[in-house]
């Protein structure tokens, strides 16, 4: 009798449950299979194999057949996946969509179809290897085969043994400035070791500007990976690093979802960054602390580097979790200009100051302003008349945290109050980051226009970190409590719960009542967890 098998496989369908199929012979987790469901074909993984049917074995059915030409998930990638669906509040197939979106998905395909007109190809020409040739025939035929074999190896290329990796120890946490020099340190010890590693940025930009940094000291070893890259192209960045090690991928938060082998080494740019944090769609996840997990799940070094951390990884690192290191490096001195005082004694011209201006005249070079309010049109026009014709570039704050700001004479913020949005309980913390981000990048004078130049956020005095980590405690917020936003149909509410164990009962008391209100009103909902320091 023949033995069946009975496998859960994962579609990228955002379903509550997932779909038991019958198979003829055993498959391993992580292989592709072509399955039917609802009258429609899915490429799907193996989840689970040894399932346990839970209804009558009729209405059960039997995949298509084995992708055995499209490469498995890994073990790893599963993990990752469970993880992220189990933590912020998604379906399995959720993420599997996230990693694996229809355009990869044609690239793969695409690359099996190639690889098996190849093996035709490959087939016709040694059977007639088989026949009598003249020898200048014979050998065209074999120099086709061998050209055929080198196609067909980069496509199929048999990943070498992984290194044995040492114990990667905690996180880091870097704070301060010059620490480039730091992650290509830790990076060329990977790559010596064999080890691949992966660069996470906020933006695009920064990769970019990162990358140049990286291919000086690696060439021909660094791939940069964000929405701008081709299907293609990803193909063959996942192929390399899941055939080969000593490669270094630069990415967003996308580039998580490559299949990495021999995964020896994460670094975190800027990891305080809000754009590590995905909104739309699910999964709503945040990438550092993905990162974080996916090191575990690797048991690779995870580097997390800031000019002024996030207040989860500071408590963190204060707590032991991480290990903290300061690179002590000095930033610009930030100059502090009074608008209400100012404006007293007729020392603004519009939004610029006369201070700005006496500090722009005594130097030489472009002048960066970094506007907020401000009106770009007439900003330029007031910069014509007032610097006299002199180079003024215009930027807002997070075009200026991405720009190079090292060849201006002067930067110079024109309104900081603009940094202390009423009501967001974060906003002195992401002050005091954004301008160390503009003091870190500026090597000329860095000047602040403020009307609260008493604001601790600009004084010098006291230790601001320990008192906003106190004031957060005090009121339960983040990072001694977990937030979740949720909206039910309109309805909006922010959820406060402990930062322990209690969370996951909670999460599940979410879904319950998610579900109740989609099969309610037929409508979908969100439901995002805001903060998740881990």
């Amino acid at each position: 009798m023949e033995e069946v098998h009975y496998i859960q496989v994962l579609l990228p369908l955002r379903l509550e449950w997932i779909p038991v199929y019958r198979c003829r012979q055993f498959l391993a987790e992580g292989t592709r299979v072509n399955v039917m469901f609802v009258h429609r074909r899915y490429s799907g993984v193996v989840y689970r194999n040894g399932a346990v049917p839970e209804v009558d074995d009729s209405r059960i059915q039997d995949i298509l057949e084995v992708a055995g030409n499209l490469p498995s998930v890994s073990s790893e990638e599963l993990r990752f996946w469970d993880f992220l669906s189990s933590y912020y509040l998604c379906t399995p197939g959720e993420v599997f969509k996230a990693a694996y979106p229809a355009g990869k998905m044609r690239s793969e395909q695409n690359a099996a179809n190639i690889l098996e007109r190849l093996r035709q190809r490959l087939a016709v020409r040694q059977e007639s290897l088989t026949r009598k040739h003249r020898d200048n025939v014979r050998a065209r035929i074999e120099e086709e085969i061998k050209s055929i074999q080198a196609q067909m190896d980069s496509l199929t290329r048999i990943p070498a043994q992984s290194p044995v990796k040492p114990n990667p120890g905690r996180p880091m946490l870097i704070s301060g400035g010059n620490r480039t020099h730091i992650y290509l340190e830790h990076c060329g010890k990977a790559v010596q070791e064999g080890l691949n590693v992966l660069v996470l940025t906020p933006e695009i930009a920064a990769g970019e500007q990162l990358q140049a940094i990286f291919e000086e000291a690696f060439p021909g070893q660094v791939h940069c990976v964000n929405s701008r890259l081709t299907d293609v192209r990803r193909r063959r960045i996942a192929a390399d690093i899941r055939n080969f090690g000593g490669q270094i991928v630069i990415g967003t938060r996308s580039s998580l979802f490559l299949p990495y082998s021999r995964l020896g080494l994460i670094i975190v740019e800027n990891e305080h960054d809000a754009l590590f944090k995905q909104t739309e769609p699910s999964p709503r996840y945040n990438a550092r602390d993905a990162a974080v997990v996916l090191g575990r799940i690797h048991n690779a070094r995870v580097i997390l580097g800031s000019p002024c951390p996030s207040l989860e990884s500071l408590h963190n690192a204060l707590t032991g979790k991480y290990e903290l290191h300061d690179t002590g490096a000095p930033f610009a001195a930030m100059t502090l200009v009074d608008i209400s005082s100012e404006r007293k004694k007729n020392g603004m011209a519009g939004p610029v100051s006369r201070k700005l201006l006496e500090a722009a005249a005594k130097t030489e070079g472009p002048v960066a302003l970094i506007r907020a309010w401000e009106k770009p049109e007439e900003l330029i026009q007031n910069s014509l008349r007032l610097f006299g014709g002199r180079q003024v570039d215009i930027y807002t704050l997070q075009q200026a945290s991405l720009a190079d700001l090292r060849p201006y004479a002067v930067v110079a913020v024109l309104q900081a109050d603009a940094m202390f949005p009423d009501g967001d309980f974060r906003a002195d913390e992401r002050a005091m980051q954004a301008l160390a981000m503009l003091g870190e990048q500026c090597s000329g004078i860095f000047l602040v226009q403020t009307a609260k130049p008493d604001h601790p956020v600009f004084s010098a005095s006291g230790n601001l970190v320990a008192k906003l980590l106190d004031e957060r405690k005090r009121f339960s917020l983040p990072p001694f409590t977990r937030l979740i936003d949720t909206d039910f149909g309109g309805h909006k509410e922010r959820l406060t719960f402990p930062a322990d164990s209690t969370l996951a009962a909670r999460k599940q008391e979410l879904k319950q009542r998610a579900l109740a209100f989609e099969k309610k009103t037929g409508g979908r909902i969100k439901v995002i967890i805001d903060v998740d320091p881990l």
